[in-house]
């Protein structure tokens, strides 16, 4: 059957991932991620499984059950919007470990030098766009303990206990000297560990929590639980990017006088409506509107 979705390799009979959880170890030498995904399914399925992939290099893919390979191939030609299709062949499985790496050059990641970023000595990398089977939880290691467990290195975990719609569906982070202070209490800033940044983000932040309330008032309770904001390098070429429970901005909103919290509100409408209806939906939650 031919797939429901024009833009995904999937077929539509195959049962859905209803859970996905990753590990990711970051090379910043490479630049490369290197990474293993979980997949759980609705229901245990036996035939191929058609998954979309972009610029990955998969190693392996394991039944967890029992730590035993699966039959897979990924195929060599390259489609120039939906990537490359990954088949594994399952029996009887509804769960299954994908091991892969990523490119240097894969689309979806931007890696920023020192000199890139504010402080001009840490690296920093972040990701907003869908990339490849990742989502956040508990998936084993993805790389030896011998990598991941060393002194100096920062583990962090992670649990998204919301779902979300499958054509909302990004994993976005970043990864760098990063900082923080509390706004609200559903929402903190983060950015570079520079203070200069850091307050000046907070102050023209500081009015988030009532953008909220007044969201809530009109379309019902945020069902998100965290509302974060996090202000990337100068050299983050968007606007800003929503996703569930972070906002991405680039430190170009912060004007001073806390006319960036707009471009907040705007981010803030996605909450309810997802990505087709957000333009208009500001228009009612507005900063003007607030004040």
């Amino acid at each position: 059957m031919a797939p429901i979705d024009p833009h995904s390799f999937t077929d539509s009979t195959h049962p859905i991932t209803t859970h996905i959880s990753p590990s990711l170890y970051f090379d910043f030498s490479t630049p490369t991620i290197v990474s293993s995904a979980l997949l759980t399914l609705c229901a245990p399925h036996t035939g191929d499984l058609l998954l979309d992939t972009r610029s990955l290099t998969i190693t392996s893919v394991i039944d967890p059950t029992n730590n035993t390979q699966l039959p897979f191939s990924l195929s060599s030609d390259v489609d120039p919007i939906k990537g490359q299709p990954l088949t594994v062949s399952l029996t009887n499985n509804s769960k299954i470990l994908i091991i892969f790496v990523t490119s240097p050059c894969s689309s979806a990641l931007q890696w920023l030098t020192p000199p890139q970023t504010f402080n001009k000595k840490f690296p920093f990398r972040e990701t907003c766009r869908k990339e490849g089977p990742l989502a956040g939880g508990d998936a084993g290691l993805a790389c030896d303990e011998s990598l991941w467990y060393v002194e100096g290195r920062v583990v962090e975990y992670f649990t998204m206990e919301q779902s979300i719609q499958p054509y909302l569906f990004a994993f976005a982070f970043a990864v760098g000297e990063i900082g923080n202070m509390e706004v609200g209490p559903r929402t903190k800033v983060f950015a570079e560990s520079v203070p200069a940044v850091l307050d000046v983000a907070m102050k023209e932040f500081a009015g988030t929590e009532d953008m909220i309330r007044v969201g809530e008032k009109l379309f019902g309770n945020y069902d998100w639980e965290r509302f974060d904001l996090l202000v990337l390098p100068p050299s983050f070429p968007y606007g800003g990017m929503e996703n569930p429970q972070m906002v991405f901005l680039t430190p170009t909103v912060i004007k001073g006088d806390a006319s960036g919290a707009q471009v907040v509100a705007h981010k803030l409408a996605h909450s309810w409506t997802g990505i087709r209806n957000a333009d208009s939906f500001v228009n009612f939650v507005s900063y003007d509107r607030i004040v």
